[in-house]
């Protein structure tokens, strides 16, 4: 039984922990910051990613979850390299599913169809 998590399908937890402010009540592991150098964010990211799929090979990857703080504040072009990474790592589902959590004060209806593009 110990094995079994190394078998079958898994999903993926993407954590951007930034905020244009902390909501009073939020518990999550969250910061503020107006300026975020989300390329630096990115290179550790797909870095830990990398790691996470030397454990995992083979793995069918079934659900992708943007969350936060506010992943409605990361640039289209950063989750668009992480998808690509994710899927170049692990054969994913047919019916892959991939959420990413919005705040509707901070972002714009051409920034979802960005992220749609994105995957």
């Amino acid at each position: 039984m110990a094995e079994d998590w190394q078998q079958g399908g898994f999903g993926l937890y993407i954590h951007w922990p930034f905020c244009e402010a902390k909501c009073p009540y939020c518990d999550f592991n969250s910061h503020v910051s107006r300026t975020i150098d989300q390329r630096a964010w990115r290179d550790a990211y797909l870095s830990e990613l990398q790691r996470a799929a030397d454990e995992t090979p083979g793995r069918v990857l079934n659900a992708v979850f943007f969350g936060g703080g506010t992943p409605s504040l990361m640039d289209p072009d950063v989750v668009a390299d992480i998808i690509s990474a994710i899927r170049r790592h692990w054969p994913t589902a047919n019916d892959l599913e991939i959420t990413l959590e919005a705040n509707p004060g901070s972002v714009e209806a051409g920034r979802f169809a960005a992220y749609r593009q994105a995957g």
